[in-house]
């Protein structure tokens, strides 16, 4: 018999329903009492943390086209920590900074010196005109190098406002430098130094970015738009009268005409972009990180799970030991921004891809050699 005079179970069968119901509520309670401490022990990054919520697309589909065992070999004889972007002189010399404020100068055997230092956290680089290497340096604004490793601030404050996180740029055929403020809230003045702003930026949600410029001929400054969702990677159209930037935060790209309109380009991108550099046929290569689902579907669009994120370590999500992945765009950036080709399964992701005649060198974000790939056939 199954059950006991009256109708009662038994024992074991109350116990095992009483252990299932408690396992039950455990899987309930025990992460709400652990979201409730986390909520009230630990604070928010900032004081005025108040979330705007967004639910991203689904991202297009992408054929992985480069994948292991592609070829994409070391180039320097040593990491870098933190190897942004990549410059290349008139000589074909590279140059890159790392997170201690140093430029680094690379000769064709991959063997580094230091070229300056110029403190801060140097990010974009390009050449001027005069050969001066201009720098876009989080945290101490627009610089500019001269072959003596002599270090100039142009700007570090434009229309009234701090430039606190200058990122990537661009320098027109007429002088003027395009660059990117990336935020005014997430960056070393706020968090200090920290593997990524961009995660807590995107949980934050309000666009605080700006595109910026500076006219190497004039010392003139401007804004020339505001109220970006992290403004990223920057890029000179080949006719010089238009130019492209990376949204992060809101995977897509823009493109401003100065003096005139500001439009999408693409928007809903299979990653985040970083850097934007230009190849000589015009077209752009857009370096990208890999989207996680996880991310997009339970946490932008909910407050309170933005909430617990922002308060874990940011060294759980971006770290050295589980690099983040990611792949290379190539947009048509003479025409409407049509894909000529995506380029997948990078680990680590490049931040940066610059375009030379012998292939193709990569960025990254934290500690890694400078990378070398052929460049792929489209």
């Amino acid at each position: 018999m199954t059950a006991t005079a009256g109708g009662r179970e038994p024992g074991r069968t109350r116990r095992t329903r009483r252990v299932l119901t408690g396992a039950a509520l455990a899987l309930v309670v025990v992460p709400a009492l652990a979201a409730a401490v986390l909520l009230v022990a630990v604070p928010a990054p900032v004081d005025d943390f108040s979330p705007r919520s967004w639910r991203p697309g689904p991202g297009w589909p992408a054929a992985p086209e480069v994948t292991v065992p592609a070829v994409v070999e070391p180039f320097t004889d040593q990491p870098v920590n933190g190897p942004e972007d990549i410059a290349a002189d008139a000589d074909g010399l590279l140059y890159t900074g790392d997170r201690d404020g140093t430029i680094w100068r690379i000769g064709p055997d991959g063997a580094t010196e230091v070229f300056a230092r110029v403190g801060g956290r140097p990010l974009g680089l390009a050449f001027a005109p005069d050969g001066r290497l201009v720098v876009a340096n989080h945290g101490l604004g627009l610089q500019a190098v001269d072959s003596s490793g002599r270090v100039e601030v142009l700007t570090d404050s434009v229309d009234g406002a701090p430039v606190r996180f200058a990122n990537d740029l661009d320098i027109g055929p007429d002088g003027v430098v395009y660059f990117s403020d990336s935020s005014s809230r997430y960056n070393t003045t706020t968090l200090g130094d920290v593997p990524s702003y961009l995660l807590p930026d995107l949980l934050d949600g309000r666009p605080s970015g700006r595109l910026l410029s500076y006219d190497l001929r004039t010392g003139e400054s401007r804004e020339l738009l505001d109220g970006l969702h992290f403004p990223n990677g920057v890029a000179v159209t080949r006719d010089g009268a238009r130019v492209w930037v990376a949204e992060s935060n809101r995977y897509r790209i823009i493109e401003h005409t100065p003096g005139g309109l500001t439009r999408t380009v693409v928007e809903d991108l299979p990653g985040t972009p970083d850097n934007i550099d230009r190849d000589a046929d015009g077209d752009m290569l857009v370096a990208l990180y890999d989207r996680t689902a996880a991310l997009d579907d339970l946490v932008l669009p909910y407050d309170l799970a933005r909430h617990l994120m922002i308060r874990l370590p940011g060294g759980l999500f971006v770290n050295q030991d589980d690099p983040l992945t990611g792949g290379i765009l190539v947009l048509d950036g003479d025409g409407h921004g049509n894909v000529r080709a995506h380029h997948t399964g990078l680990e680590p992701a490049a931040t940066s891809v610059l375009p030379t005649e012998d292939g193709w060198y990569l960025g990254a974000l934290l500690e890694q050699p400078v990378r070398w790939m052929p460049a792929p056939e489209e």
